[in-house]
């Protein structure tokens, strides 16, 4: 018990520090995040680490796969802080995502990240794409919020771009 209280503690401060989106302004080709933070197709998107073991906001799109499925994950979730289970109760969750942001403040988002990022108690899948920039192709507004479909080595992704942000599986920058 102490060990999932801790690891909520672990979550919750890293969960307050996360980057929280309060506006966004759809320009067409561009998105205007905070009014401070330009988001342009073509451009890149910093991923980060997952929020537990895998990633809950940043999924692979496949032929099954579509950004209902994605909305229903979002709708379940609610918040940023539901996404690591502190809001469903979920032991193995909380202690996972405890885990991960343990090795996060290791890692240094430079030269030595992708080596630092391969130690990390996340999954391969996580891992191959952890650490890495996509190029954003486009975005639809759902009833879940923005939904931005970004790709990386060959692979389309689709990024809940509200809840990525809070939960810290993103990096938004100018």
């Amino acid at each position: 018990m102490k060990r999932i209280i801790l690891s909520a503690a672990i979550f919750l401060s890293a969960f307050l520090s996360a980057q929280q989106i309060t506006s966004i302004e759809n320009k067409g080709s561009e998105l205007y995040i905070n009014n401070s933070i330009t988001l342009k197709k073509g451009g890149d998107i910093q991923i980060f680490l997952p929020a537990g073991k895998d990633f809950m906001f940043v999924k692979q799109k496949s032929g099954g796969f579509g950004l209902k499925m994605l909305g229903k994950v979002a709708g379940v979730v609610g918040t940023g802080a539901a996404a690591v289970g502190l809001g469903s109760g979920s032991a193995e969750v909380l202690q996972g995502a405890g885990k991960v942001m343990d090795g996060a403040r290791a890692v240094q988002y430079g030269a030595d990240a992708i080596d630092k990022i391969g130690d990390l108690p996340i999954s391969d899948k996580a891992k191959k794409i952890a650490g890495k920039k996509m190029k954003v192709t486009g975005w639809e507004f759902t009833d879940d919020g923005y939904v931005l479909t970004a790709e990386y080595d060959k692979k389309k992704y689709l990024v809940n771009l509200q809840e990525a942000s809070m939960a810290g599986e993103i990096k938004l920058t100018n």
